[in-house]
């Protein structure tokens, strides 16, 4: 039986490649899918980008960036916006980053680059609506400057660059 992240890696591995995605500040990635009823967005991004700062929050103004960093990023509904007919609704959200776990043992050492990683996933009432999707990420978080999109859809793949001026990809 395939699990859905192995199914969802099955459906992006083509257009991924072999290498990883590389760390550049104000550049972030989004693997999307599409499975069914399901619409899952994975969301890699250099923590500078998102928050100004890549280690541990030393200052109490860095503690409290992180915590509205999170906020904002558990309200995934306000950052991406499916196509409205489609009537998706956010099902849940998984963020891993070294500073949600700091004072954790896996906390990096000062001079690494750090990123955050993000699983969106949306149950859509109407599948078959689901067209596009809006990503409002660039207000809320103005360090990220392009978005790397790679799409795996019923409707075939797709990969787009957005930005602040172009913030839609379609299918």
């Amino acid at each position: 039986m395939i699990t859905r992240r192995c199914f969802w890696l099955l459906l992006i591995a083509p257009l991924a490649g072999h290498a990883a995605a590389p760390h550049v500040h104000g550049m972030a990635t989004l693997q999307l899918a599409v499975d069914g009823n399901t619409l899952q967005l994975n969301l890699e991004s250099p923590l500078d980008s998102l928050l100004g700062f890549e280690h541990l929050p030393r200052t109490a103004q860095q503690k409290d960036a992180v915590k509205v960093m999170e906020g904002h990023l558990r309200q995934a509904d306000r950052l991406f916006q499916p196509s409205p007919a489609a009537r998706c609704t956010l099902k849940s959200v998984t963020l891993d980053s070294p500073v949600l776990n700091a004072g954790k043992p896996h906390a990096p050492p000062h001079d690494e680059h750090a990123d955050l990683d993000g699983e969106f996933v949306f149950t859509c009432a109407q599948p078959g609506e689901l067209r596009d999707l809006e990503v409002k990420l660039f207000e809320t978080f103005p360090g990220v400057r392009q978005l790397k999109v790679e799409a795996a859809t019923p409707r075939g793949q797709k990969a787009a660059t957005l930005t602040p001026q172009q913030r839609r990809i379609g299918w």
